[in-house]
């Protein structure tokens, strides 16, 4: 215990060492007489892209989970003529990847600017381990212990989990009101879930006896058991709705803003008429907020937000924000959208009725450069990540015994769940930031040290 806390001091340390000389280093060029403006253009000297520009991207894992896991990320931007340069006219966006032990991702998004802003997504996606640490997060017990093979307490390293497989449609119009900066935005969603226990047998098919996943009881199993989860959504069913919202944008660019202001305010409802189980509703108030520090080198930028959740939702709607977004924790996003929540942060080990996290970083471009007829250039990203359950979730633990209780269950839901990590990335064009990002979560019962790869900015 005494090491881990002397590992937290040092990663605070590092951080902390890393974000200050990011900052001096470009501060002190201002008045240095070797400046840094001979190694880095202002990206405004830099030719606009016009026309169609495709940018494809592979993916590529392997792991006793996914087993060889390959796909492709692929994005057709329209830039027009480029006067708008970053920001684009249309996208279509193509993610496809499969592994060999069942994990699979395929999404086709369409984006569209204009008068009338358009979006379109649809997706399938099957995780054969899509993790799930119970409701209202530190009132559902997280020990690393249960997952962990050399220890004494252990019980299967998929106790945090279960098998989810989902088909989505979402489409939204957006028009301006007035001259204003202000806009409009409607449209519905369509999903159907199919959940079921972890499949022990499939994941454990080829695999070397030394890892092999036990076949336990999950937190997942236990959670239908005590009727916590119903046994009428136990196995999934439809997640249909349809939502408002209200923005205020002054964003210098859409993708990776410098400056600016982006508020919006989003209600979305599932009634029962839609084919959901139960009435439902949604809301989530989001504020970001991006300053110049140095103009085309160093921004700060902060999000702030608020999601609440009335009704009833089916368990798996809970883990789902207003937005899409999958949750509370972890990093998962997709091209021209946030990159997730709070990073080092368990997926979904959020979950509560009332919920605010705030997110803020500093975006330094350290070198520029043009390559394959595209613009790129690479950026460090230190950042703080903190977030917190307001009001949790009413939870029947009559048909939970004592013992367990004590083990999977804790009196309380309060405490914050905050991280701090720092992030390499690849631009290319403005619009597409690959990521190899570090993070650690700062209380250990939230998260762990983790590394993510994949595209984007948190927001």
């Amino acid at each position: 215990m005494r090491r881990s806390k002397k590992l937290k001091r040092g990663f605070i340390f590092i951080w902390v060492a890393i974000s200050f000389a990011v900052l001096n280093v470009h501060a002190a060029s201002n008045n240095s007489k070797i400046r840094l403006d001979s190694l880095l253009k202002n990206s405004k000297t830099l030719p606009a892209k016009t026309g169609y520009n495709l940018a494809p991207f592979p993916e590529f894992n392997i792991d006793p989970v996914s087993g060889i896991y390959l796909g492709v990320n692929a994005t057709l931007y329209d830039y027009g003529t480029g006067e708008k340069y970053p920001n684009y006219n249309k996208l279509i966006n193509l993610n496809a990847a499969w592994g060999t032990k069942g994990k699979t991702n395929i999404s086709l998004r369409y984006k569209q600017y204009g008068a009338k802003n358009l979006s379109l997504k649809l997706s399938h996606s099957i995780s054969n381990l899509y993790p799930f640490y119970g409701f209202n997060g530190y009132q559902t017990y997280y020990n690393s212990n249960y997952e962990n093979p050399s220890s004494s307490e252990y019980i299967t390293t998929a106790f945090f989990n279960y098998k989810q497989e989902k088909t989505e449609v979402d489409f939204h119009l957006q028009g301006k009101i007035g001259g204003l900066k202000l806009a409009w935005q409607a449209g519905f969603g369509f999903g159907y879930y199919n959940i079921n226990r972890v499949d022990f047998e499939g994941l454990n098919q080829d695999v070397e006896e030394t890892n092999i996943i036990v076949d336990a009881p999950t937190l997942y199993d236990r959670f239908v058991d005590w009727d916590i989860i119903k046994d009428e959504e136990r196995n999934g069913g439809w997640a249909n709705s349809f939502h408002t919202s209200l923005l205020y944008d002054t964003r210098d660019r859409l993708t990776n803003p410098t400056s600016g202001i982006w508020t919006q305010a989003i209600l979305k409802v599932h009634p029962t008429f839609f084919g959901n189980l139960n009435n439902g509703l949604q809301l989530a108030i989001k504020h970001h907020q991006f300053y110049a520090l140095i103009p085309n080198r160093i921004s700060f930028a902060f999000r702030l937000r608020y999601d609440a959740t009335f009704g009833n939702l089916s368990f798996y709607n809970r883990q789902v924000l207003a937005d899409g977004i999958e949750g509370y924790g972890g990093a998962s996003g997709m091209v021209g959208e946030g990159f997730g929540t709070l990073w080092g942060i368990h997926q979904n080990r959020v979950v509560g009725k009332q919920m605010a996290l705030g997110n803020f970083e500093i975006r330094a471009k350290m070198a520029q450069f043009r390559l394959l007829k595209q613009n790129w250039h690479l950026a460090l990203v230190p950042l703080f990540h903190t977030g917190v359950i307001l009001q949790p979730y009413d939870l029947d633990l009559s048909s939970v015994s004592p013992e367990e209780q004590e083990q999977f269950f804790r009196n309380s839901y309060k405490g914050w769940y905050s991280s701090i990590g720092i992030g390499g990335k690849l631009v290319m064009n403005d619009n597409i930031a690959i990521g190899l990002d570090w993070a650690n979560a700062l209380n250990n019962e939230a998260g762990k040290s983790a590394i993510f790869v994949g595209f984007g900015y948190t927001f």
